[in-house]
């Protein structure tokens, strides 16, 4: 375990593409301990209305990843209708390209990939039954990150394939009434110094008894 109080770890657990170790294995107990550490996470009403799908076989692997990048293809061909990436005024945009360009060179090579789902689809549902659903099971997911932040490892919140959802539920055969949440490499980082992120200063962002 790393050495990190909690605010350290909080505000150090980024988004890792360019600094995973493609080459060092991961053991199933470890991601299982990680997983077990984001049980704990709120989930509402207690259901457990999910499950974890861990992807460690290197040839499913590179199938996974050839879904990864056409859903990523997908979302570009749609962006000359919207104007472009919205996160581009973001200061540091052009990294983060780099390293998305990165981790779709590389996805294949990941010792393993993350995929939970949750019983439930949402394209009907109101925002309270949206809210509901996402609420139970995102909070966990990043655990699971924290956790393997503490250990030396990291992931990215990558959701790109989703644009092919049902070509991944037919892969890992995943019935379809679940919702698919994320797609998550797992691997050890090439060093462990991560630093807070870029956000918008808090004087623009928090609204005190209101909006504004």
């Amino acid at each position: 375990m790393l050495d990190l109080d909690p605010d350290t770890l909080l505000t150090t657990t980024r988004a890792v593409r360019k600094r995973l170790d493609f080459d060092r294995p991961v053991s199933r107990e470890l991601i299982r301990e990680c997983l077990e550490v984001a049980f704990q996470a709120p989930n509402g009403g207690n259901m457990n209305n999910w499950r974890w799908i861990v992807i460690d076989d290197s040839s499913l692997i590179a199938k996974v990843a050839e879904i990864y990048n056409g859903g990523l293809d997908d979302y570009i061909e749609t962006m000359a209708d919207t104007g472009g990436y919205p996160g581009a005024v973001v200061p540091g945009a052009d990294l983060i390209g780099d390293s998305v360009e990165h981790l779709r060179k590389h996805f294949h090579r990941l010792p393993a990939v993350l995929l939970p789902v949750f019983a439930g689809r949402l394209e009907e549902a109101n925002v309270f039954f949206q809210a509901s659903s996402w609420g139970s099971i995102t909070q966990s997911v990043w655990s699971f990150m924290l956790a393997l932040r503490a250990r030396g490892l990291g992931s990215a919140w990558t959701t790109g394939h989703l644009w092919r959802e049902q070509e991944m539920a037919k892969l890992l055969e995943i019935p379809a009434h679940y919702t698919q949440v994320g797609l998550f490499p797992i691997a050890y980082t090439v060093g462990t110094d991560f630093k807070p992120a870029y956000r918008k200063p808090s004087a623009e962002v928090i609204g005190w008894n209101g909006f504004s």
